[in-house]
Protein backbone atom coordinates (compact mmCIF):
# COMPACT_ATOMS: atom_id res chain seq x y z
CA UNK A 1 0.00 0.00 0.00
CA UNK A 2 3.15 2.24 0.85
CA UNK A 3 4.58 1.73 -2.96
CA UNK A 4 0.90 2.60 -4.85
CA UNK A 5 0.26 5.96 -2.52
CA UNK A 6 3.98 6.50 -3.37
CA UNK A 7 2.99 5.98 -6.70
CA UNK A 8 0.00 8.08 -7.09
CA UNK A 9 1.51 10.65 -5.09
CA UNK A 10 4.16 11.11 -8.44
CA UNK A 11 0.98 11.05 -10.56
CA UNK A 12 -2.37 12.19 -8.43
CA UNK A 13 -4.46 12.41 -12.18
CA UNK A 14 -4.47 8.83 -13.32
CA UNK A 15 -7.01 7.03 -13.66
CA UNK A 16 -5.49 3.33 -13.30
CA UNK A 17 -6.31 3.89 -9.07
CA UNK A 18 -8.73 1.03 -7.79
CA UNK A 19 -10.21 2.82 -4.95
CA UNK A 20 -11.01 6.00 -4.01
CA UNK A 21 -9.37 6.16 -0.47
CA UNK A 22 -5.64 4.94 -1.69
CA UNK A 23 -6.62 7.85 -4.26
CA UNK A 24 -7.41 10.22 -1.45
CA UNK A 25 -4.65 9.39 0.92
CA UNK A 26 -1.96 9.55 -1.76
CA UNK A 27 -3.76 13.37 -2.30
CA UNK A 28 -2.90 14.19 1.17
CA UNK A 29 0.71 12.72 1.06
CA UNK A 30 0.89 14.79 -1.97
CA UNK A 31 -0.39 17.43 -0.67
CA UNK A 32 1.70 17.05 2.73
CA UNK A 33 4.67 16.72 0.76
CA UNK A 34 4.36 19.58 -1.09
CA UNK A 35 3.53 21.77 1.95
CA UNK A 36 6.98 20.23 3.18
CA UNK A 37 8.77 21.12 0.26
CA UNK A 38 7.44 24.33 -0.33
CA UNK A 39 9.89 26.40 2.62
CA UNK A 40 12.40 24.01 0.89
CA UNK A 41 11.91 25.68 -2.98
CA UNK A 42 11.22 28.85 -2.23
CA UNK A 43 14.26 29.09 0.43
CA UNK A 44 17.00 28.70 -2.21
CA UNK A 45 15.17 31.20 -4.22
CA UNK A 46 14.77 33.47 -1.81
CA UNK A 47 18.05 33.26 -0.34
CA UNK A 48 20.08 32.78 -4.01
CA UNK A 49 19.67 36.43 -4.66
CA UNK A 50 19.91 37.95 -1.66
CA UNK A 51 23.36 35.95 -0.74
CA UNK A 52 24.26 37.42 -4.33
CA UNK A 53 23.33 41.00 -3.72
CA UNK A 54 23.77 41.18 -0.05
CA UNK A 55 27.80 39.72 0.65
CA UNK A 56 27.78 42.69 -2.01
CA UNK A 57 26.74 45.77 0.85
CA UNK A 58 28.52 43.75 3.66
CA UNK A 59 31.69 43.63 1.89
CA UNK A 60 31.51 47.36 1.00
CA UNK A 61 30.30 48.05 4.28
CA UNK A 62 33.53 45.99 6.19
CA UNK A 63 35.88 48.03 3.83
CA UNK A 64 34.61 51.13 5.14
CA UNK A 65 34.49 50.23 8.67
CA UNK A 66 38.53 49.67 8.33
CA UNK A 67 39.41 52.46 5.84
CA UNK A 68 37.65 54.89 8.44
CA UNK A 69 38.72 53.26 11.70
CA UNK A 70 36.89 56.39 13.90
CA UNK A 71 33.65 55.16 13.16
CA UNK A 72 33.95 51.51 14.80
CA UNK A 73 32.94 51.05 18.28
CA UNK A 74 36.01 50.45 20.77
CA UNK A 75 37.14 47.13 22.20
CA UNK A 76 36.60 47.46 26.13
CA UNK A 77 39.07 46.29 28.64
CA UNK A 78 36.48 46.15 31.76
CA UNK A 79 36.75 47.15 35.29
CA UNK A 80 38.83 44.38 37.10
CA UNK A 81 40.38 43.25 34.04
CA UNK A 82 44.14 43.38 34.05
CA UNK A 83 46.11 43.01 30.98
CA UNK A 84 50.46 42.99 30.50
CA UNK A 85 51.87 42.73 27.53
CA UNK A 86 52.08 44.26 24.12
CA UNK A 87 48.88 45.51 21.83
CA UNK A 88 48.99 46.84 18.55
CA UNK A 89 45.37 47.76 16.86
CA UNK A 90 43.21 50.13 14.32
CA UNK A 91 40.62 51.41 15.79
CA UNK A 92 40.03 52.28 19.29
CA UNK A 93 40.66 50.75 22.96
CA UNK A 94 38.58 51.59 26.19
CA UNK A 95 40.25 50.98 29.22
CA UNK A 96 38.10 50.56 32.46
CA UNK A 97 40.99 48.02 33.82
CA UNK A 98 44.24 48.15 33.89
CA UNK A 99 46.63 47.81 30.86
CA UNK A 100 50.11 47.71 31.19
CA UNK A 101 52.94 47.41 28.44
CA UNK A 102 53.56 49.13 24.88
CA UNK A 103 50.20 49.88 23.32
CA UNK A 104 49.65 51.00 19.50
CA UNK A 105 46.60 52.10 18.67
CA UNK A 106 44.67 54.97 16.22
CA UNK A 107 42.59 55.58 19.86
CA UNK A 108 43.02 55.38 23.80
CA UNK A 109 40.22 56.17 25.92
CA UNK A 110 41.59 55.96 29.75
CA UNK A 111 38.13 55.86 31.91
CA UNK A 112 37.54 57.38 35.24
CA UNK A 113 38.64 53.63 37.29
CA UNK A 114 41.01 52.65 34.60
CA UNK A 115 45.09 52.76 34.31
CA UNK A 116 47.25 52.39 31.63
CA UNK A 117 51.03 52.14 32.49
CA UNK A 118 53.60 51.86 29.87
CA UNK A 119 54.50 53.34 25.85
CA UNK A 120 51.18 54.73 23.97
CA UNK A 121 51.69 55.82 20.41
CA UNK A 122 48.51 56.46 18.94
CA UNK A 123 46.70 59.52 17.62
CA UNK A 124 44.01 60.36 19.90
CA UNK A 125 44.63 60.16 23.87
CA UNK A 126 41.68 60.63 26.06
CA UNK A 127 42.68 60.40 29.79
CA UNK A 128 40.33 60.27 32.66
CA UNK A 129 41.88 58.00 35.22
CA UNK A 130 45.29 57.14 35.86
CA UNK A 131 48.26 56.97 33.27
CA UNK A 132 51.63 56.60 33.85
CA UNK A 133 54.50 56.25 31.29
CA UNK A 134 55.48 57.96 28.03
CA UNK A 135 53.09 58.52 25.46
CA UNK A 136 53.04 60.17 21.95
CA UNK A 137 50.01 61.01 20.34
CA UNK A 138 47.80 63.87 18.07
CA UNK A 139 45.22 65.16 20.05
CA UNK A 140 45.74 65.27 24.18
CA UNK A 141 42.73 65.22 25.95
CA UNK A 142 43.19 65.28 30.10
CA UNK A 143 39.76 65.82 32.04
CA UNK A 144 38.93 66.71 35.68
CA UNK A 145 39.37 63.41 37.27
CA UNK A 146 42.63 62.48 35.28
CA UNK A 147 46.19 61.57 37.08
CA UNK A 148 49.20 62.12 34.36
CA UNK A 149 52.59 61.14 35.43
CA UNK A 150 54.89 61.11 32.58
CA UNK A 151 56.39 62.24 29.43
CA UNK A 152 53.28 62.91 26.92
CA UNK A 153 54.51 64.57 23.45
CA UNK A 154 51.32 65.83 21.56
CA UNK A 155 50.03 67.92 18.63
CA UNK A 156 46.75 69.81 20.63
CA UNK A 157 46.36 69.70 23.79
CA UNK A 158 43.06 70.00 26.43
CA UNK A 159 43.60 70.10 29.84
CA UNK A 160 40.24 70.44 32.66
CA UNK A 161 40.56 72.39 35.19
CA UNK A 162 41.42 70.36 38.30
CA UNK A 163 43.65 67.36 36.45
CA UNK A 164 46.61 65.84 38.06
CA UNK A 165 49.60 66.33 35.81
CA UNK A 166 53.25 65.54 37.61
CA UNK A 167 56.09 64.50 34.12
CA UNK A 168 56.93 66.92 31.17
CA UNK A 169 54.13 67.76 27.99
CA UNK A 170 55.99 68.31 25.28
CA UNK A 171 54.35 70.03 22.42
CA UNK A 172 55.48 69.24 18.82
CA UNK A 173 54.38 70.70 15.67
Amino acid sequence: MFNKSKTNSTNPNTENSVDNTVEQEAQAESQSSVVAQAPIAPTPAVSSPASTSTPTPQRAGMMDIISAPSSSKPSILSEGFSFRGEIAAKGAIHVEGSLNGQIQVDELTIGARGQVDGVVTCSSLHIKGKFSGTATCSELIVTSSASVDGHVVYRTLSVQKGASIKGELLLVK
